[in-house]
């Protein structure tokens, strides 16, 4: 695809005629492009403009498992006894047990993915992907687990009302900058996630929505949506090092093995402006919005208007400009003020 800026990823199973799978026949546990699973059939990943997440840029190429026959890892080293369930029983080829006299249907599955994405261009602000893990603690072998374990409340707790667990961890971000888009991952059982700033102020909340029914994209009790954060550009920044504190919620009136707490935000750094002219080119307020570069080098005029673009490509060593200019997109015409150009100078006076 080249170089190119991507605006959404999406995915689901699907049998061979293209057919949703529901997640109480195959559970698509995760997927790693978007950090997201399978709730992404309703959960937006639309990256608004002039945002993308950058690909392709040439110069950066850069034991126990008690519900599976399973008794080894991925790696083939023992699983732990008191290893219940999680990514250690779930890896290529391994399947859950089968009651005695079961015949199972063979049928094809596939991944379906749909990619939106957008040729590069200058104008697009590339945006880093921060995929933030609750069981990240920072110090330690039980750090970055990926995957951590529910327990069931007790009767004291149940009798409060206080089924709730609650993990919270601390992250430095490397580098600051606004948040364009932010949600969490969490299995069956979660009950929200919230990321927030150093001094307490919060960043985005992300809740799931549950299905209700038995149809693809409405599995009771399956998570099926987290709601998304789409500040304001400019409104919900960070700052380089700053300390973010990231809670994960679940349900504890059940045991829940192997859930997720990930929490994934794309930011825009601040070491270029969102938009604006460029260092070399000067504007002007007149009746329009309007500015004017020409290039040393090539002697190639352009003008920006407040309504469009319009590109003079004259090779000359002066210019004076006292004619109308028709802007793109617009069909108005606007009388500029007098530019003269000497040298590499520019002079103005109202025409």
């Amino acid at each position: 695809m080249g170089h190119i800026a991507v605006k959404s990823f999406n995915g689901e199973v699907v049998d061979e005629y293209g057919n949703s799978i529901p997640l109480h026949e195959t559970y698509l546990h995760h997927w790693i492009y978007y950090g997201l699973g399978s709730e992404t059939r309703k959960t937006d990943t639309w990256i608004p403009d002039p945002y993308g997440i950058v690909v392709g840029n040439p110069d950066e190429v850069p034991s126990g498992c008690n519900l599976y026959n399973v008794t080894v890892d991925e790696d083939g080293d023992k699983i732990q006894a008191n290893y219940i369930g999680g990514l250690n029983c779930c890896y290529d080829e391994t399947q859950c047990k089968l009651r005695e006299g079961f015949e199972s249907v063979t049928r094809k599955l596939f991944l379906k993915y749909t990619v939106e994405w957008v040729e590069w261009e200058p104008r697009i602000v590339p945006v880093k992907v921060y995929i933030l893990d609750i069981t990240d603690t920072g110090t330690g072998s039980d750090s970055c687990n990926v995957e951590y374990e529910v327990k069931e409340c007790n009767s004291e707790e149940r009798k409060n009302g206080d089924c709730i667990d609650t993990q919270i961890t601390r992250l430095v971000m490397p580098h600051g900058g606004d948040i364009i888009y932010g949600v969490a991952h969490q299995h069956s059982g979660g009950a929200g996630s919230a990321l927030y700033g150093q001094d307490g102020r919060l960043l985005c909340t992300s809740i799931p929505s549950y299905g209700n029914g038995k149809e693809a994209g409405n599995e009771e009790n399956y998570i099926v949506g987290m709601s998304t954060c789409y500040p304001k550009p400019g409104s919900v920044k960070i700052a380089d090092g700053e300390t973010l504190t990231l809670i994960s919620n679940y349900s504890s009136n059940q045991m829940h093995t192997g859930v997720m707490g990930l929490f994934y935000v794309l930011v825009a750094e601040e070491d270029r402006p969102l938009l604006g002219p460029p260092k070399n080119m000067i504007c002007f307020n007149s009746l329009l919005a309007w500015c004017i570069e020409m290039s040393v080098k090539t002697g190639a005029v352009f003008i920006a208007g407040n309504n469009g673009l319009l590109f003079l490509k004259h090779r000359v060593k002066s210019l004076r400009i006292s004619v109308p200019v028709q802007f793109v997109h617009d069909s108005s015409w606007a009388h500029l003020p007098v530019i003269t150009m000497e040298k590499g100078k520019y002079h103005a006076n109202q025409g």
